[in-house]
């Protein structure tokens, strides 16, 4: 057996306990002699042949591979950092498989995270960049003409070049064609996590020149961009008022405000004491940008106490959609004023700040022209409902009719109660303008909030597979996803990274179960010997889905199963009736 080991950045308490183990066993080990650090040996065991291959070609190496497999010996291929960069692990593997020899692969730390530690330097700062491109100026071997580092550095993002290091004013000139400023931060990392590391500091302009003043010429990592030294914004995973599926932030879905003045502050106390929600002041060192950006994707609603003209450049950068961006309202510090400038009606821009109006004596400058006009809003309506729109874009086309004084045909496929109000036409039709369904249709559909999704998945599946299955899921059973009300599954799966981040993606709370509470559901399942053996319990997604959804559920779609992930959902009984609650 061949057993490729990434030997880490340099450090010898760096390698892997695996790696580790499987240099003491040992009884042949080729080791990368240029790059890995001799004191490493230390852990083969007395007898173990050792081979340097700085000196050997690739046939060499694969020779002492094959003689010790016909041997019945043992042997580790020790690489630098981790075998997967610029490795040529591969070229040795399909030798091997060629000649029937097994060979597996033990990771290793690489240089790219051993100099960032160095530098106590984190590649993804929010607010900086969210991309790491690791790459290699072309040398004597060829760099692919797509991945020219001119065309890379277009990207401005976090940069870390491998075998780079002797061509720095080659790597300079191509950063500064790409985009990268001059002074852009950038840094020299010599043989990181070894007793001689050396780090050099420095510029993209100055890199050449840094380079050859501290004798860096091979062996280092070439470092490039804002995370480096630029301001950043600080992560919302910990931030106070962001919410997490393991811990709750403060007034979760409520109102966020900020404030610029004390007499700003004081008004937004008056505020927070009717209204609920959190109050934040600049005056208190709350940056105006940091504050939004981090309360924009978890508050229910912004209100900022001060000029409206600051509040829309504030929040100018992360408005999506209206179906799905918080309610945005502008006060003046004087009280005068509630100025809606974002989700009017999906999510409550006008209704709150009708609320803020009443609370200080002021005016609602409501300027929608439905409200203006005294039209029903559909999307006003489906909030009102607790339901959810799909199709948007169509809003403007069904609002346009209504105030031209047409009338909207509308098919519901849910009871509503009370007497539809003027414009609105009740149809069975399959042409209506409106649908009231959690199935897809052509025109625009409120989907009431009735399902609840049962999920099973394997260990450490994550959130793009669960995503990918759920948009099928969602085609093949005919299903709005904005329909589903949350997600359900067993307590093993409570703390699956993919499965919360799928969840937190869609603003479903995660409701979990014993297998002793799933298995006490009554009815018929689609039972699974598979799933019992891991579980505990004949099915997952079904029962989980029904015991969710509570009394007076029902099965609505049975176990949708593939790539180690199963569906299924459950319906709840929904009330609606024509009435604007929130109005």
């Amino acid at each position: 057996m061949v057993h490729f080991v990434g030997a880490g950045p340099g450090a010898a308490d760096l390698i892997t306990l695996r790696g580790a183990e499987l240099l003491k066993a040992a009884d042949v080990v080729i080791y990368a002699g240029s790059l890995v650090n001799p004191e490493l040996l230390q852990y083969c065991k007395d007898g173990c042949e050792l081979h340097n291959s700085a000196t050997m070609t690739l046939d060499e190496v694969l020779d002492v591979m094959r003689c010790a497999e016909a041997a019945g010996k043992t042997t580790v291929r020790l690489h630098t950092g981790d075998p997967s960069l610029y490795g040529a692990i591969r070229e040795q593997m399909d030798a091997l498989a060629e000649n029937g020899v097994a060979c597996d692969v033990t990771p290793g730390v690489s240089s790219l995270f051993g100099a960032a530690a160095a530098l106590g330097a984190e590649y993804t700062l929010p607010g900086v960049s969210q991309s790491l491109i690791v790459t290699r100026l072309a040398g004597r071997t060829d760099v692919p003409e797509r991945e020219a580092l001119r065309d890379l550095a277009k990207h401005g993002a976090s940069m870390a070049l491998f075998l780079s290091s002797a061509m720095l004013p080659r790597v300079r000139e191509e950063l500064l064609a790409g985009g990268y400023a001059a002074d852009t931060p950038a840094a020299l990392v010599y043989k990181a996590t070894w007793a001689d590391e050396k780090i050099v500091r420095c510029t993209v302009g100055t890199l050449a020149e840094a380079g050859e003043t501290a004798g860096i010429h091979k062996t280092a990592l070439v470092l490039v961009g804002g995370f480096l030294g630029a301001p950043y914004e600080k992560s919302k995973l910990y931030d106070a008022a962001f919410s997490t599926a393991f811990r709750e932030g403060p007034d979760r879905g409520g109102i966020a405000y900020l404030a610029f003045t004390e007499n700003g502050r004081a008004l937004a106390q008056r505020l927070r004491s009717a209204l609920g929600g959190e109050v934040s002041c600049t005056r208190d060192g709350a940056s105006l940008r940091e504050w939004t950006a981090a309360r924009f994707p978890t508050a229910r609603a912004l209100v900022y106490v001060g000029a409206a003209g600051i509040a829309v450049r504030a929040v100018a950068p992360y408005l999506v959609s209206k179906a799905s961006d918080p309610a945005v309202v502008a006060v003046d510090e004087g009280g005068h004023f509630a100025i809606p400038l974002a989700s009017g009606h999906l999510c409550g821009a006008n209704g709150l700040a009708l609320e803020i109006a009443d609370v200080l004596g002021a005016t609602a400058a409501v300027t929608t022209a439905t409200d203006v006009n005294g039209v029903f809003a559909v999307d006003e309506w489906a909030r009102a409902q607790g339901c959810a729109v799909a199709g948007t874009e169509r809003i403007k086309a069904v609002s346009g009719k209504l105030l031209a004084g047409g009338s909207v045909t509308v098919n519901s496929t849910f009871p509503i109660s009370g007497e539809p109000p003027e414009g609105i036409e009740l149809t069975r039709s399959g042409e209506a303008e409106v649908w009231v369904d959690i199935r897809p249709h052509a025109g625009l559909t409120v989907a009431p909030r009735a399902l609840v999704l049962g999920v099973g998945c394997r260990r450490g599946t994550t959130r793009e597979a669960l995503e990918t299955r759920f948009a099928e899921f969602c085609r093949a059973k005919r299903v709005l996803p904005e329909a589903v009300r949350g997600v359900a599954t067993i307590d093993l799966k409570e703390n699956e990274s993919g499965l919360l981040a799928f969840c937190t993606a869609h603003g479903w709370r995660l409701k979990t179960f014993s297998a002793e509470e799933l298995a006490a559901v009554e009815g018929e399942f689609s039972a699974s010997d598979f799933v019992a053996a891991a579980t505990g319990v004949d099915n997952v997604c079904e029962r989980a889905a029904l015991l969710a959804a509570g009394a007076d559920s029902e099965m609505f779609v049975r176990k949708y199963a593939g790539e180690g992930i199963t569906f299924a959902l459950s319906r709840v009984p929904v009330s609606l009736d024509w009435r604007l609650r929130n109005g």
